[in-house]
């Protein structure tokens, strides 16, 4: 996994490589569940400069990414990532997380390559880690290819843990 900052508009990025068959439409299901289960993937920010607070969308009407591979030649692979980076559309602006799947040109025989790039506010960064993240979405990815919803681990508050920590409790369970 690699992690990139974009400090112009506050996101955060980082890329997934696959290499080897993938499983599109168990991949953008797995982020829709990885969507599903994070709020703040969910919440929607206002525009910079707007007096207006974050709403959480429903699960049932957060935008989840479509994820159809886009064909990359190897030589444009860098400089197409960048331009999908640097969307600075409003409703690109707008979205708390976004994601686009590139599938790597080559010769017949090579093996599929294929690189997953997910933007988020940076704001939802803070929340939830890209680490995290990249860890929930390749979970909720095997089950989908075993046509199976995600089971996941129960997820603590990470402000829970910060206030019990700073007054000194442990939390035991």
């Amino acid at each position: 996994m690699d992690t990139c900052t974009t400090p112009t508009v506050g996101f955060t990025s980082f890329t997934l490589h696959f290499t080897g068959y993938l499983y599109a439409v168990g991949l953008r299901d797995a982020f829709a569940d990885l969507i599903v289960r994070h709020e703040q993937l969910r919440t929607v920010y206002p525009m910079p400069g707007s007096s207006a607070a974050p709403r959480v969308l429903s699960a049932g009407s957060a935008v989840v990414p479509r994820l159809v591979p886009v064909p990359v030649a190897a030589a444009d692979l860098s400089d197409t990532i960048t331009e999908f980076l640097d969307e600075e559309t409003a409703a690109a602006l707008s979205l708390p997380v976004r994601a686009r799947l590139f599938r790597q040109l080559g010769d017949l025989d090579d093996t599929p390559q294929h690189l997953l790039v997910v933007t988020l506010r940076r704001a939802a960064a803070d929340r939830v880690p890209p680490a995290l993240l990249a860890r929930d979405l390749m979970t909720a990815y095997a089950a989908r290819r075993r046509n199976l919803a995600p089971t996941w681990d129960v997820v603590r508050s990470p402000r829970r843990l910060r206030v019990h920590e700073l007054s000194g409790v442990r939390l035991i369970e």
